[in-house]
């Protein structure tokens, strides 16, 4: 018997609930009583919808619990694993899914548990049938527990992970803490947090699968996921070498200084009369959550009364991705900040002690790619966070795409970034210092895009 069947002998039994853990139903009342009028009313209901659709109405309480050896882990370890059934699965055909449950470390360094799942290719063709492997880093799902991309069909790919398994690598994909597991809140967007997750993610995965993955490895994310990768690539945990080699990074779109890039939003969608264009202006409502789960006893006065109040519809419903962006259907920019968000001390501690690019070296080389016409990441702020990479001594590789937008870049620069990857699993040596090219399209006048807004913009 091998020690897979006797680890999947072990396995949770899958249990199946009739409950749904995100995407409530609130009453009208309720909704009125926030200032969510008939407009908004519609708009929240559709895009619940929607999120039902991504997320199923039954929820697997039972694996998501806390195990209960959680108490005695220890960061790396494998708490709970089970094989995830082909027949409820709606993702790239010949891989395989395990769900996972392991410990991993919060913010403030306390062990906490942690959930995401393993993608396996349908074979590897190493001569030593290893899989090269990637920490893969998803972007913005939710940031409540019932929001998790391991319980979704799709896993949360939007031609994103597939790539990779269509290459052979194996993926090791974090929900990141406080997705999935209620058992800490989940720190969105507060990076060293969501590279922990990362971290300690291959290490459980390798006792998981023992001998089945390649001892080099490397981190992909994209939006969240980018800002968690680059993150990462600058963790001392990678020098320990318990999860194995690292060998280096692709951030995909990354989010990197949030409080700089909430300053340059809010003058961009101050100056435009098409700010309903902007995927910005629906992400704000993520951030009052992102920032007060690190400091709760925070002032309130940078958010805008409006705003505050879609966050707590959001947090009634639990709701999850199309469902807490389409909360910001119809507002104006004067409905989401006041001034106090400029010079605001808070968001500027926050920033310091959450972004990469900040000061801190990584090991390995980075890609960093970036379309020129993202409305979700600006441009400019992860040009900037380039520049400050570089000057801190990092080797890192910017690639520019005019007319891409967020999620359109991914498939775009797939053939770029897949080299890379390749390259570092090939052991092929890097420049050892910094460049940015921009490349530009065959024919931009044909060229497909779909600009990140358009779905809750166009409702």
């Amino acid at each position: 018997m091998t020690a897979f069947t006797i680890l999947l002998g072990l396995a949770v039994p899958s249990l199946t609930a009739a409950n749904a853990a995100a995407n409530f139903n609130l009453s009208i009342a309720t909704l009125e009583t926030y200032g969510c009028d008939s407009t908004c009313q519609a708009v929240f209901d559709y895009a619940q919808a929607e999120d039902r659709t991504l997320f199923g109405t039954d929820f697997e309480f039972g694996f998501y619990a806390t195990a209960s050896n959680f108490s005695r882990s220890q960061p790396g370890d494998l708490l709970k694993f089970e094989a995830i059934d082909p027949d409820g699965l709606d993702v790239i055909n010949g891989m395989s899914a395990y769900r996972f449950q392991y410990t991993s470390r919060d913010l403030d360094g306390s062990p906490v548990p942690a959930t995401g799942f393993i993608g396996i290719p349908y074979t590897s063709f190493r001569k030593d049938q290893k899989y090269p492997t990637i920490a893969y880093a998803h972007g913005t799902i939710g940031v409540f527990a019932g929001c998790p991309p391991s319980t979704t069909p799709t896993l949360y790919d939007y031609t994103s992970w597939s790539i990779l398994i269509e290459k052979g690598y194996a993926i090791i994909a974090p929900d990141y803490a406080g997705l999935g597991n209620n058992y800490t809140e989940h720190k969105y967007l507060s990076f060293p947090a969501h590279a922990n997750d990362l971290y300690y993610g291959m290490v459980a995965a390798r006792k998981a699968f023992p001998g089945l993955f390649t001892d080099g490895w490397m981190g992909v994310g994209h939006s969240q996921g980018g800002g968690s990768v680059w993150k990462l690539s600058e963790s001392k945990l990678l020098q320990t070498g318990a999860a194995g080699k690292y060998l280096g990074t692709v951030a995909l779109a990354p989010a990197s200084k949030i409080y700089d890039m909430t300053l340059l939003g809010v003058e961009s969608l101050s100056q435009t009369s098409n700010y309903a264009s902007y995927d910005i202006l629906y992400e704000t409502i993520w951030l009052p959550f992102a920032i007060e789960r690190v400091f709760p006893g925070m002032s309130r006065a940078p958010f805008a009364e409006t705003l505050q109040n879609r966050t707590k519809i959001a947090d009634m419903a639990q709701a999850c991705n199309y469902g807490i962006m389409s909360l910001a259907y119809g507002l104006k920019p004067l409905d989401l900040f006041t001034s106090a968000i400029k010079n605001n001390t808070d968001f500027q501690e926050w920033q310091d002690m959450v972004a990469p690019a900040n000061g801190d070296k990584a090991g390995e080389p980075m890609m960093i790619i970036q379309g020129l016409n993202d409305t979700a990441v600006l441009p400019q702020i992860t040009v900037s966070s380039f520049q400050d990479a570089c000057r801190y001594g990092n080797e890192a590789h910017l690639r520019l795409y005019p007319g891409m937008d967020h999620s359109d870049v991914l498939t775009a620069s797939s053939p770029e970034w897949l080299a890379f990857i390749d390259g570092r699993f090939a052991g092929w040596k890097t420049p050892g210092n910094c460049s940015t090219i921009t490349h530009q399209p065959f024919d931009v006048a044909h060229m497909v895009t779909e600009p990140e807004a358009a779905e809750i913009a166009s409702i």
